[in-house]
């Protein structure tokens, strides 16, 4: 049940769409909203690829056909871990946990259409460079404040900091930056490099994500409405081998990897070649009195699984509850398990994510296409489909975090490995 906060005035620190979809929610409810953004965003985006637990936001939010006219229709993933084997998942397995499909997108009509949906809802936009301060408060507690410039770009709040700020910034992560905070960082630090293609061969089924291993790490094939996204994450060490430009890496690594030049001899890239570092992060600390964070301001992944976007409007969409739920005399406790659940959430996806690293995955599939030969028959496919549906609820982002299926994964990893070894399958 919500609390009734008509009286409550929340400031957002960015207009992606993680503050985007916070934006939208508690303006709904008649939460006093202003996000605060300056607009600088590349023509390039990453986060093409989404997951099936997203659809279920966009539902929320009452922008599914809108995604769906601007984006492709997205079945399923597949994974090609040698020239001759790959492992299909199609989204179907998910009955009953998720939709059975997601979506891919171009990122900048996708963020607009967050944008438009929060202005839309109510929520005031204030186009700026945010300008922050530390404040402190009566027990010496040193949180971020809007400088008196950036209040007073909204005259109805007469000068008075609003009731809670959210750091809503992404991997800029202004209020920790402001504050010092620490945050764990993961051990990969990868380059990624992707553009925009058009004369390739698309994947099939049509919109099907395909996720291709590399010497020294993993590419993408997204299929867009206009164009074929061609993305690659390796080691930087590494990709320096292939050339000593982004444009020049990237071509060079879709040449020499067969799978890929086989599905594109022919293309013609129409984007410019755009670089993303690719590391992984969770903040130590994430609320303060009158503070909070959401989205990559607070932590973030390896994207292979496409965790990104979905962690970002999911955490917006917990966090809203957090706020609507509780008076603000309740948000400390109610943030701390908010953040509870965003770091277990971000752990899971990592452990994930892991095991594909690994070669785990793959050699496990070895074993049960081993088994499935061997002793064909009704069982071994319920088996099968049980392994799958959990495999997939996990990705997709409704079984993420579930024990049984957290577990089941864990135990197959580690004893249902036969004839078969991981480092084999890994991406190194």
């Amino acid at each position: 049940m919500k609390i009734a906060q008509k009286s409550l005035c929340v400031g957002i620190v960015g207009a992606g769409p993680a503050g985007a979809t916070l934006a939208c929610l508690l303006a709904r409810e008649g939460v006093d909203v202003g996000f605060f953004d300056d607009g600088k965003r590349p023509d390039m985006v990453v986060g093409e690829s989404l997951i099936p637990r997203l659809v279920t936001v966009f539902r929320k939010l009452g922008i599914e056909d809108d995604v769906a006219a601007l984006g492709t229709y997205k079945p399923g993933v597949t994974w090609i871990f040698d020239e001759n084997d790959a492992l299909e998942l199609s989204f179907t397995a998910m009955r009953g946990v998720l939709p059975t499909y997601a979506y891919n997108v171009p990122r900048k009509p996708f963020d607009d259409l967050i944008h438009e949906t929060a202005l839309k809802a109510g929520a005031r936009f204030i186009p700026c460079n945010v300008k922050l301060e530390i404040g402190q408060t009566e027990r010496g507690e040193k949180v971020p404040r809007l400088a008196a410039e950036t209040l007073a770009l909204v005259p109805e709040w007469k000068g008075k900091q609003p009731d809670l700020l959210v750091d809503a910034s992404g991997r800029r992560r202004l209020f920790a930056k402001l504050l010092g905070l620490t945050a764990k960082v993961g051990q990969r630090k990868d380059v990624s490099h992707f553009a925009h293609y058009e004369n390739v061969m698309m994947p099939k089924p049509a919109g099907q994500t395909v996720i291709t291993r590399l010497k020294h790490g993993w590419s993408w094939r997204i299929p867009l409405q206009h164009a074929l996204s061609i993305g690659v994450v390796v080691d930087k060490d590494h990709a320096r081998q292939y050339g000593s430009t982004a444009e020049e890496q990237l071509e060079a690594m879709i040449d020499q990897n067969k799978p890929l030049a086989e599905a594109c001899p022919d293309r013609k890239r129409i984007s410019p070649v755009t670089t993303y570092a690719n590391y992984q992060l969770i903040s130590d600390e994430g609320h303060g009195e009158g503070w909070v964070s959401v989205g990559d301001s607070f932590g973030f992944v390896d994207p292979m699984l496409s965790p990104g976007l979905c962690m970002a409007m999911t955490s917006a969409e917990m966090l809203a509850d957090a706020i609507l739920h509780n008076t603000p005399s309740g948000w400390d406790r109610a943030f701390t398990d908010y953040l509870d659940w965003f770091r277990e959430m971000l752990k899971a996806w990592q452990e994930l994510v892991d095991i594909f690293y690994s070669g785990q995955i793959f050699a496990l599939q070895r074993t049960g296409n081993d088994m499935s030969r061997r002793f064909p028959g009704k069982i071994s496919m319920i088996m099968q489909r049980h392994f799958e549906k959990n495999i997939s609820g996990m990705a997709g982002g409704g079984l993420t975090t579930h024990p049984y299926s957290r577990n089941l994964l864990r135990f197959m990893t580690r004893y249902g490995i036969y004839g078969h070894e991981p480092s084999d399958f890994a991406v190194l």
